[in-house]
């Protein structure tokens, strides 16, 4: 019973989806961190967290960040949606395709934190800034590079779509396409 605790929330099934933009970048309005060895999610958070206005270093939310997987330290999903939540945010995990993600990422205007990986062997949390669907590229802030690879693109890592959906259906069963947003205050 416990781990469904920890496990939960699980994702709400998305498949809405509008007629999308074939551009659309979100404005960024914070620096990038380079994390450390498994602090993806809280530096995706904090990120997240700065580009609506709040104060958060990526070294800071990981120290503070809970359900860590002991010895790893890496976070689970629950972890980012209470942190986010503990600062006045709505946060909502979903299950869905290409389409219903970007359809978020539109529609709030604000980074969405993806799950990335190869079953049990790694996960990484990533965050969407944007897309360019004519060269089918989908732009992220990677708190895993240690430089800006992007240039003037948004974000500082590209990466093909065809790329992304393979990382993105990642081998975990309830977790495999699935993103987490924030939702501004009202």
């Amino acid at each position: 019973m416990g781990s469904i605790y920890v496990l939960s929330p699980f994702p709400t099934s998305e498949t809405v989806s509008v007629n999308l933009p074939d551009k659309y970048e979100i404005p960024i309005n914070s620096a990038f961190e380079h994390q450390g060895k498994n602090q993806c999610a809280a530096f995706s958070t904090a990120f997240v967290l700065r580009n609506v206005g709040q104060r958060a270093e990526g070294q800071e939310v990981y120290n503070r960040i809970s359900y860590k997987i002991p010895i790893s330290g890496y976070v689970l999903p629950k972890g980012v949606i209470t942190y986010i939540e503990s600062h006045g945010f709505e946060a909502a995990i979903f299950k869905g395709d290409i389409n219903s993600l970007k359809t978020k990422l539109v529609q709030e205007n604000t980074p969405v934190i993806v799950i990335v990986g190869n079953g049990l062997f790694w996960q990484h949390y990533m965050t969407l800034v944007g897309y360019d669907n004519g060269l089918k590229e989908m732009y992220f802030f990677d708190s895993g590079r240690e430089r800006d690879e992007n240039a003037e693109l948004p974000g500082n890592r590209t990466m093909a779509e065809d790329y992304f959906l393979k990382w993105w259906d990642n081998g975990l069963p309830i977790f495999s396409q699935v993103y987490i947003t924030l939702e501004k205050r009202v």
